[in-house]
């Protein structure tokens, strides 16, 4: 199977809901969103695989190395369209494959950022995943511009309201089952 042309990126649904893969029967059926999966092994993936849409946080998966080959196998052959990883060429490949790639930017401080968007590949298609996402309700409006598109809030979203708002500044966010079920 070729690989689609670069430019053309998979699209991202607004909520996101971060599952270890055994929990997808707690996706909300009124929900437009796609499970997260993080925190799995590698057969638990390959399992739940077909339930699309789904995107997966690569470096989190057991029995995977975030590389080139594990991008082609899960996009291509497992038809994940949308690959988070802390390494920029990881997300580049993934757009590379026709997905959506996302660069994990810890945002503990505003060095973090700094230093991960240095490496940011900024091709179309590749977006930033800026975590604790909580964080995004307190960056500037130039800080939040600098993101490259899309941009997703991943972590601490404990409640309804704090996603909404979030939201408003961001293409999607990542939240609990709970909080899911309260979005849908």
């Amino acid at each position: 199977m070729a690989a689609p042309e670069v430019g053309s990126p998979a699209p991202l649904p607004r909520v996101l809901v971060a599952v270890d893969g055994r929990g997808l029967a707690e996706l909300p059926p009124t929900l437009a969103g796609a499970a997260f999966l993080r925190d799995l092994d590698l057969p638990t993936l390959v399992a739940v695989a077909e339930r699309g849409p789904l995107a997966v946080d690569l470096d989190s998966v057991d029995g995977l190395s975030a590389d080139a080959a594990a991008v082609r196998f899960v996009v291509v052959e497992l038809g994940v369209r949308v690959v988070a990883s802390r390494r920029p060429a990881v997300a580049e490949e993934a757009v590379r494959r026709g997905g959506l790639g996302l660069v994990h930017v810890f945002a503990f401080d505003s060095t973090g950022v700094a230093r991960a968007l240095d490496g940011h590949p900024r091709l179309a298609g590749t977006g930033t995943l800026v975590s604790p996402g909580l964080v995004v309700g307190h960056m500037t409006a130039d800080e939040l511009a600098a993101l490259p598109r899309p941009v997703v809030a991943y972590g601490l979203l404990e409640d309804v309201g704090t996603a909404r708002r979030l939201l408003e500044a961001v293409d999607a966010v990542v939240v609990a089952p709970t909080v899911a079920a309260a979005l849908g």
